[in-house]
């Protein structure tokens, strides 16, 4: 009995196929947001209260840049939940001038998870955030919002 090559390709690749699908195991996804409200403690630290997922943050400044329209700062957080997780985050923020509001900013920060403890181990993901920050009053408002999964 003789198996054309072409019955022999398609019959390995639905085999391959089904394979990876009976191996790959589900994906776990939380999605999350909520607001917050933030105070700086020094130039580098400010501490935050949050709603939704999490509830509460600490961020660092860990490099800080001037740009024509405001300012870019690297930065680090700790975020926690009253669940009994933590999430560790390197983060990226643009600050854009707002014109006529001294010392105010526009504010987008986008975060990546190095690392997740508690109910969030194993999980990564990337999320952001936007808002006002005020920086001689040392205040942020902003919304956050994303996605974890692992």
């Amino acid at each position: 009995m003789r198996i054309s090559v072409t019955t022999q390709i398609s019959s390995l690749i639905l085999t391959s196929l089904f394979s990876i699908s009976a191996y790959s195991a589900p994906r776990h996804c939380i999605q999350f947001g909520g607001m917050g409200l933030a105070e700086a403690i020094d130039k580098t630290h400010l501490v935050a209260a949050l709603s939704g997922e999490m509830t509460g943050a600490h961020a660092t400044i860990t490099r800080q840049q001037k740009t024509k329209t405001g300012l870019v700062l690297d930065m680090e957080h700790h975020f926690i939940s009253n669940k009994n997780g933590l999430l560790k985050t390197k983060d990226k923020a643009v600050l854009t001038t707002v014109l006529g509001k001294d010392k105010t900013y526009m504010l987008e920060i986008k975060y990546k998870v190095i690392e997740a403890k508690g109910i969030y181990a194993g999980y990564k993901g990337k999320f952001h955030s936007y808002g006002l920050i005020k920086l001689g009053k040392g205040q942020v408002i902003l919304r956050y919002k994303g996605e974890i999964c692992k």
